[in-house]
């Protein structure tokens, strides 16, 4: 029979206070309910009896082995037995799998050969017990009980113990086992450093080969707090000799450990105070790599740390357990996409509509976008050609313990693509779609199948040794199928039979109005074939003739409403936008506020018609003096008789003394323009400065003229 719960419990709450270890062995039959399916509960209630009587009989047995055993009865099929080793044992707890439940297994089923034909199996799980000052005997038991209960459930593990250890002397010396990584976060933007993602690292581990099974395990052992808190005093403690500029610390949490009020005591807070560093210079990212389940106590816990001035990321966007509902309760500031979307981006469909909508809906709630595990050119260029805010990747750069250089290839493509974004220089990359490839040695059913398989993809490239070669239309491959002996001649052979060896390429540097000639220049059976856009002869992918017409049509109405009416040039939106361009790239560039000197006398001395006609020719001025500077210069048209020139620094002096000149001839045309003069304020906005905005931008502009008109006649003021 077993002993009281209450003796026992006892006996074993002295032997810890004597410093001793006890072994705490979980037991419980696999797939117990299968059994009881199959015989029923009269022969289960019997089967459980003789695990109770062989457990009996065995710990007697071996009485001589251990310094004090016991067991008890869990209820249904969960047993527990308490070991505390003895001098006489010749073989260690942690063989206990082999040394001791394989047999006890084995007599087992052999006292039950008479109730059932099968062989039954036990289930195990081994936890260790020790006294810790400060804790006492019950929750130490307690603890042990629950670690044997999650390890019983668990896949066994080979190396627990040694995993163990590890993670012990991993707390005990973190200093010396546990290092701090961090990999940087680009803003798509600018191409500078957002911040940094801090990633735990165990040099030297023998026992994990992945720092990602480092939290499972903690978590399973009951260790996960004190492990997270380690890597989180690593990563501060290191960070203020990677970061510059106030860059963000992109710091991992665990949804568990955040509602932990032991967390929540101000630790950490405090070491970022003696680090020189502020709540607000910390993300919180919440990985996620448990479900949440009271989203109501979580969201508390969130709001408590806002209010601190904390950042809160949701990691794994598009994995695991980071839905939908957890954007919309938790309301974070940045959602970073996990990179099993970002992988192959520019080449999936659904990949590429996955993210563009991500993107739309983060600018809809007001958050931002950080693309994960960018590992290609290709992928850089989609995710930043999408409208994604950051980026995080090998290709960007590995996690270091140093600060080092953001790979080179990344600032090209960033500074390529942004240029190719402007309204005015190439809208065909915003159409691009992605282009799907095919080997030129697949088959045509192969094709045929994928086709099949995706209702609304309409064209794929054909490629040999990794070059473009050809292509083929969705419509083309059907039709040539259809016809009476179409299967049987075409899907055993090669794509090549099908294929157009000479589609419409055009580089992604190609005006949107150039494209659409080059289009519409084919002959009438290739009209409204896709279009392959390539970045240095490489396919980066395809625009349908419809998306292209669509834009252009979008194109034309954008210009007209953006346009001032009376001189056809950009208004005040377009001008705008140039500003936000110039501004968003970094560059320093020149700017020329123009406005006609006693206009409105001389409007109502002539009328608004003859005044109308000042406007235009001075309109006309601009864009003629414009086209003799190096560089394009964009002439807008505030309204009135204000009218402004953005342009590069080594032109505008140029410009300038250009439109004064003009300015002088024209006059000559028109009757009383003796009474108009141009006043020119030219205005140099270096972006290293200060932070420029288009409303700084615009009073200090405004500044200016004030002081170059009150100096009169044709006059030019350089600030």
């Amino acid at each position: 029979m077993f002993m009281t719960i209450d003796m026992s419990q006892q006996k074993l709450y002295r032997l810890l206070r004597d410093e001793k270890t006890i072994w705490v062995l979980y037991l419980d039959i696999v797939k117990f309910h299968e059994v009881e399916f199959r015989y029923g509960y009269i022969i289960c209630r019997q089967i459980l009896e003789e695990i109770e009587n062989e457990l009996n009989l065995t710990l007697r047995k071996e009485r001589n082995l251990f310094l004090y055993s016991q067991s008890e009865s869990r209820g249904g099929d969960d047993f527990v037995v308490y070991f505390v080793p003895g001098k006489n044992m010749h073989w260690e707890m942690k063989e206990i799998i082999e040394q001791w439940v394989l047999p006890f297994e084995e007599r087992f089923n052999r006292r039950i050969r008479k109730l059932v034909n099968e062989k039954i199996s036990l289930r195990s799980g081994l936890a260790r017990c020790i006294n810790e000052v400060g804790r006492s005997p019950d929750y130490l038991i307690y603890a042990a009980v629950k670690e044997a209960f999650l390890l019983n459930k668990s896949e066994p593990d080979p190396h627990f113990f040694a995993r163990r250890d590890e993670i012990s002397h991993l707390i005990e010396e973190p200093d010396t086992y546990l290092k701090a990584a961090f990999q940087p976060i680009i803003e798509t933007r600018s191409g500078e450093v957002f911040g940094f993602e801090a990633l735990a690292r165990i040099p030297g581990s023998t026992c994990f080969n992945n720092i990602a099974d480092l939290f499972p395990f903690a978590e399973k052992i009951g260790q996960l707090y004190p492990i997270e808190t380690l890597c989180r005093r690593q990563a501060i403690t290191s960070y203020p000799a990677i970061a510059q500029n106030r860059e963000m610390l992109f710091l991992n949490i665990n949804p568990q450990v955040l509602i932990d009020p032991e967390f929540a005591s101000g630790h950490t807070r405090k070491l970022l105070s003696e680090k020189g560093l502020a709540p607000k210079d910390v993300v919180l990212e919440i990985t996620e790599r448990s479900a949440i389940e009271d989203f109501s106590t979580f969201r508390d816990a969130l709001d408590h740390y806002r209010n601190q001035g904390y950042l809160i990321a949701l990691d794994d966007v598009g994995a695991g357990y980071s839905s939908l509902q957890s954007v919309a309760e938790l309301h974070p500031d940045f959602l970073k996409v996990d990179r099993s979307l970002i992988q192959g981006v520019n080449a999936d469909p659904i990949k590429w509509a996955l993210l563009e909508t991500f993107v739309t809906f983060s600018k809809r709630i007001g958050c931002r976008i950080i693309a994960e595990g960018v590992e290609t050119a290709e992928e850089m260029r989609t995710v930043v050609q999408l409208g994604v805010d950051y980026v995080q990747g090998f290709l960007v750069a590995r996690p270091t313990f140093e600060r080092k250089s953001i790979n080179p290839a990344v600032m090209q493509i960033l500074d390529r693509v942004h240029r190719l974004k402007s309204i005015d220089q190439n809208p065909i990359l915003s159409m691009v779609e992605p282009l799907p490839l095919f080997d030129s040695n697949a088959l045509v059913n192969s094709v045929e199948t994928y086709f099949r398989e995706h209702p609304h993809q309409w064209l794929v490239g054909i490629t040999e040794d990794s070059r473009l070669v050809g292509v083929l239309q969705r419509d083309r491959l059907f039709a040539a199928l259809g016809t009476r002996y179409g299967v049987s001649l075409f899907s055993e052979r090669t794509v090549p039979i099908l294929m157009d060896t000479n589609p419409l390429i055009v580089e992604d540097t190609t005006p949107l109005e150039v494209v659409s000639s080059l289009a519409m220049q084919r002959s009438d059976t290739q009209l409204y074939d896709g279009i392959i856009v390539a970045n240095l002869r490489k396919p980066i992918g395809m625009v349908s003739v419809e998306n292209l017409i669509k834009a252009i049509s979008e194109r034309q109405i954008q210009l007209a409403q953006g346009a001032n009416p009376l001189t056809g040039l950009p208004g005040n939106l377009r001008i705008d936008q140039e500003i936000r361009q110039h501004l968003e790239r970094g560059l320093t560039f020149g700017l020329i506020y123009v406005d006609l000197n006693k206009f409105k006398y001389y409007n109502d001395l002539y009328g608004f018609q003859q005044g109308d006609l000042a406007i235009k020719m001075l309109g006309e001025v601009l864009l003629n003096a414009s086209y003799i500077t190096a560089e394009k210069t964009f002439i807008g048209h505030i309204g009135g008789d204000d009218f402004i020139a953005i342009s590069s620094p080594s032109d505008l002096e140029k410009l300038a003394v250009n439109i004064l000149a003009q300015f002088e001839q024209s006059c000559e045309q028109l009757a009383g323009t003796e009474n108009l003069s141009v006043a020119l304020a030219g205005l140099i906005i270096n972006t290293t400065d200060q932070s420029w905005t288009p409303l700084l931008v615009s009073e200090r502009a405004a500044q200016i003229k004030k002081e170059v008109k009150a100096m009169g006649g044709n006059s030019f003021l350089l600030r």
